[in-house]
């Protein structure tokens, strides 16, 4: 009787583990995809704020920059 609850067991051990894998799967490519479909959004204010004076650098403090590597007056296009 135990050895057939030990074998019971196991087997759902290893039924838990291979769900365990499967999830992590399908939630990577899930955060994988919500990153790939949501890069537009994310990368556009950047590029607005990069060209809104040209391109060049009004920023004083380039150690601080948001948008390294900056140097003063430099094109960044």
């Amino acid at each position: 009787m135990f050895e057939y609850m030990d074998e019971i067991v196991e087997g759902l051990q290893g039924f838990w583990e291979s769900v365990e894998e499967w999830a992590a799967a399908i939630l990577l490519f899930f955060i994988k995809a919500t990153i790939l479909i949501t890069t537009p959004i994310w990368i556009l204010p950047y590029v607005i704020l990069r060209d809104r004076n040209g391109g060049k650098c009004e920023n004083q403090d380039c150690e601080n920059c948001p948008f390294p590597p900056c140097e003063k007056g430099e094109c960044r296009l």
